[in-house]
């Protein structure tokens, strides 16, 4: 979708026409699949044969410079390679909510994992993947790159983000384009520009913050959310790196990989974090009726025996030295 003065709109616009896989022979889908996500996305490569069951919907409405794509897919996976950018014109930004499902994207050499509620903002100036693994349905935004990068600093820094949708600038951006997307047709031709006028400067907003004062990679707000979520649950101690990957659909593997740009693992820094925990405990004054035992077991240490001796090579002295 390339930056253009936008022709005279009706003040009713017609709901858009779905596109379906049920209207393609089922030898024929993943190319029809390809050229529908080309159609709506720009240029995305589909490298393997779905499957003979699978089942998407794609419609996409093009206003005042904004276009807004509605799809639900079936697990699949897709990408753009360097090729498929160097032939394209001007860039575009994308703002992805997801209503339902999981995948994981990856843009440039960062890869996170998205699920219901997830904000996503990418440009299409970099090489791209997507692997769809739960029923996705999901509400993009997409919009000329250049409209933004103009009311952006440091523009040039950005290579793509994810917003909190729970609170603060996400969530009034979330909303938005919920909004967008459902009243897109009720809207009169007047309307339009002003909608398009407030939707970039509220895009740009909350791009502002994530490039103030330094960008943060799609990893590193994944990784950022993961050891949120130890820290929220170290009293429990079925805590372990299975569980975490598990709690935020992703593998093993990649929570690994994550940690792995800290130096530590995971299951250090579960037990760095509880050992400091105790520590606290041990020498705060309100803990004095607790024994060493009861605290450890508080932050999810079982064993006293293990819990003596990871404290004492932690802080340089057993548990017990903190009461004296």
């Amino acid at each position: 979708m390339e930056a253009s003065a936008s022709p005279a709109v009706p003040a009713s616009l017609p709901e858009p026409p779905w596109w379906s896989t049920a209207d393609v022979a089922l030898a024929d889908r993943t190319d029809a699949w390809e050229a529908a996500l080309s159609d709506n996305y720009r240029r995305w490569q589909v490298p393997d044969r779905v499957a003979p069951e699978f089942n998407a919907r794609l419609r996409h409405r093009d206003v005042a410079g904004l276009r807004v794509v509605e799809c639900l897919c079936d697990p699949c996976g897709g990408r753009r390679l360097p090729r498929h950018v160097s032939q394209e014109g001007a860039a575009y930004i994308g703002v992805q909510i997801t209503r339902s499902g999981r995948e994981s994207l990856r843009a440039g050499d960062e890869r996170v994992a998205v699920g219901p509620g997830d904000l996503v903002i990418w440009t299409s100036d970099q090489p791209m993947e997507f692997t769809v693994t739960e029923r996705l349905h999901k509400v993009s935004l997409i919009l000329p790159w250049d409209d933004v990068k103009e009311r952006l600093p440091r523009a040039e820094r950005f290579r793509g983000t994810v917003l909190d949708s729970r609170s603060g600038i996400g969530a009034v951006l979330y909303s938005h384009i919920e909004s967008l997307a459902s009243q897109l047709e009720e809207l009169e031709a007047g309307e339009l520009n002003a909608v398009r006028r407030a939707t970039v400067e509220l895009l740009t907003a909350a791009m502002s913050c994530r490039l103030d004062p330094a960008p943060r990679g799609l990893s590193l707000q994944q990784l950022k959310r993961v050891q949120d979520y130890i820290l929220d649950h170290l009293q429990d101690e079925s805590l372990t790196p299975g569980s975490i990957a598990q709690a935020h659909h992703i593998s093993p593997r990649y929570l690994h990989l994550l940690f792995g740009k800290t130096g530590q693992s995971v299951s250090a820094y579960i037990r760095q974090q509880r050992l400091e925990r105790c520590g606290e405990a041990l020498t705060n004054p309100s803990y004095r009726e607790h024994s060493v035992a009861d605290i450890a077991y508080q932050w999810g240490f079982t064993d006293p025996a293990h819990f003596s001796r990871v404290f004492k090579q932690h802080f340089g002295h057993p548990p017990g030295h903190c009461r004296r």
